[in-house]
């Protein structure tokens, strides 16, 4: 828009220079006022955005300052929550790898009945760890493999001996027997049918205190451990949700500012842009009523009038159409490119008289708008503190 207006101006003037040399003295008191109205428009625009310009930074400072805040609160809560956590967890997982050695140095079962006497017997022995025994110097050691056995893979048929994959003799086949010693995995030592067989003396600890009191250590550490875990986990998924909270909260603050503030600067822009354009008219309508000394004042009317008519027609003509254009006395396109060919043939040979011509084309299309009543206003004010003339537009 102002690019637009500046170009208008400047070709205007061009074309206008044939008016005279010596201007009236009504004209020259008349375009000094509108020079230092537009100079201060002007000055006032730049002073606008450098204030809006300033006024987003303190926003955007604001931000800033508001997420460093949050996430400052954000470590400190996490660090606050490793600290209480981090010390249990750890003397958890030690008191559960304690729990783990002792069982495993206690977990031994002296089989009490043979394997055919118990209920679920196979399912039984297929959680007890075969037994090593050592083989002559030089030859290495060899697996027992009972019937059932959780360490040995690929049993073999009783009385088979086979090589396994790990070079390891197996030799297999063998039920367990009274009074044979076996051991459980840690795995199994929570097992519901190696604890019924416990409970009903067909398995019986070599050490039942420690085999015990191990074995439900390792139940209890093994939940302190997750307990105490995910309740670290939720203190810090707390602190980052409401980090989270925290930053949207912030950010909202700033978008509802920075509405308000585009809001009020595009307002107060829209203003000062229509007095630019009022005051820029004004120099130019000031120019041409100097050709019509005698009725200056009227010839100023006419003039701004016509000026701000053949600006608004000839945006519309230059703009892309879109059907949005319905002023009354505009209802077409190609009457609005006729008055903007007639209002250039115009301003190349001005006459007031011509003028006047082109604004009753025109009508009150424009100078009914809301946009031109306020600029007026400015205008009017200014030309009768000038003048001391009434202007009438």
């Amino acid at each position: 828009m102002r690019k637009t207006l500046v170009a208008c101006i400047a070709i205007a003037l061009s074309i206008s220079m044939s008016a005279p040399v010596q201007a009236a003295p009504k004209a020259s008191v008349v375009t000094a006022a509108f020079k230092t109205l537009l100079n201060t428009t002007v000055d006032s625009m730049d002073a606008l955005e450098q204030k809006y310009e300033a006024d987003v930074d303190i926003l955007d400072e604001a931000l800033s300052a508001a997420t460093k805040a949050a996430n400052t609160v954000l470590a400190q809560e996490i660090q606050a929550a490793t600290d209480l956590y981090s010390p249990q967890i750890t003397a958890a997982n030690q008191r559960l790898e304690a729990a783990k050695t002792l069982f495993k140095n206690n977990s031994d079962l002296k089989i009490q009945q043979s394997l055919f006497s118990w209920q679920n017997a196979d399912r039984v022995y297929s959680h007890l760890i075969c037994p090593e025994t050592t083989l002559p110097a030089g030859a290495g050691w060899m697996e027992i493999a009972k019937r059932y056995c959780s360490n040995v893979n690929n049993l073999p048929r009783p009385g088979d001996i086979s090589t396994k994959t790990t070079s390891k003799n197996t030799i297999g086949g063998e039920d367990w027997q009274p009074n044979e010693i076996a051991k459980i995995a840690l795995v199994s030592a929570d097992n519901k049918d190696v604890l019924f067989a416990v409970s009903n003396g067909w398995l019986v600890p070599v050490n039942p205190s420690l085999f015990d009191s191990s074995r439900l250590s390792i139940l209890t550490e093994t939940g302190n451990v997750a307990d105490l875990t995910q309740k670290n986990g939720k203190a810090r998924l707390t602190a980052e949700a409401k980090n989270q909270k925290a930053i949207e909260a912030a950010n909202k603050i700033r978008s509802d500012a920075l509405a308000d503030l585009d809001e009020a600067f595009e307002t107060a822009k829209a203003q000062l842009e229509a007095q630019e354009t009022a005051a820029s008219l004004a120099l130019l309508a000031a120019k041409r009523a100097s050709k019509d000394v005698n009725v200056f004042d009227t010839a100023f009317a006419v003039a701004y009038k016509f000026e701000y008519n053949r600006l608004m027609v000839g945006e519309i003509a230059d703009a892309a159409w879109t059907g949005e254009w319905t002023f009354r006395t505009i209802d077409s396109i190609i009457k609005v490119n006729k008055l903007a060919v007639n209002g250039d043939s115009i301003a190349s040979k001005y006459s007031m008289n011509s003028a006047k011509a082109f604004n009753n084309a025109v009508g009150n299309a424009f100078t009914n708008e809301p946009e031109f009543r306020s600029a007026l206003k400015v205008l009017t004010a200014i030309y009768k503190k000038t003048t001391k003339v009434s202007l009438k537009v």
